[in-house]
């Protein structure tokens, strides 16, 4: 039997101007999948540390210098999203502090500033929080100049 290494290089790179939704990615771990008629599919965070991985982000030679998402949260103690670059423990670009919204039919558009970036990276969202499950639901991103 051939056994095969996987998929090294993207066919493609992912425009990060556009709006992306969460359940794009190459790589995540502790998060889930769900859906509901407010906004289709989304995403959980079941835990603290959850991550989800964008391969191949071409952010170009101009830029992005804000991040937009919406998520949202039933808690209100310390939930965050954290932005990073290249890796789960990689170059924190922005950290989005997640409002309790109440549910997963209930969103929030949270807009931010990051850390300038350029080129073309892997984008790791990295979610944050004490609770035990379920920390936060994530439903689209973008970045903007």
């Amino acid at each position: 039997m051939n056994m095969t290494e996987g998929i090294k290089k993207s066919l493609a790179t992912v425009n990060p101007y556009v709006k992306s939704e969460a359940e794009t990615m190459a790589w995540s771990k502790d998060v889930k999948a769900m859906q509901n008629n407010e906004v289709g599919v989304f995403i959980t965070a079941m835990k603290n540390d959850a991550f989800t991985k964008v391969k191949d982000v071409d952010f170009r030679k101009d830029g992005a210098s804000k991040f937009t998402a919406r998520l949202g949260t039933t808690h209100n103690s310390d939930v965050s999203m954290e932005v990073r670059l290249d890796g789960v423990d990689g170059e924190l670009i922005g950290t989005i502090k997640v409002p309790m919204t109440g549910g997963n039919d209930r969103w929030a558009l949270v807009t931010t500033d990051i850390q300038k970036v350029t080129g073309i990276h892997d984008v790791y969202f990295v979610f944050k929080g004490k609770a035990s499950s379920k920390i936060m639901f994530f439903d689209y991103w973008m970045f903007s100049k």
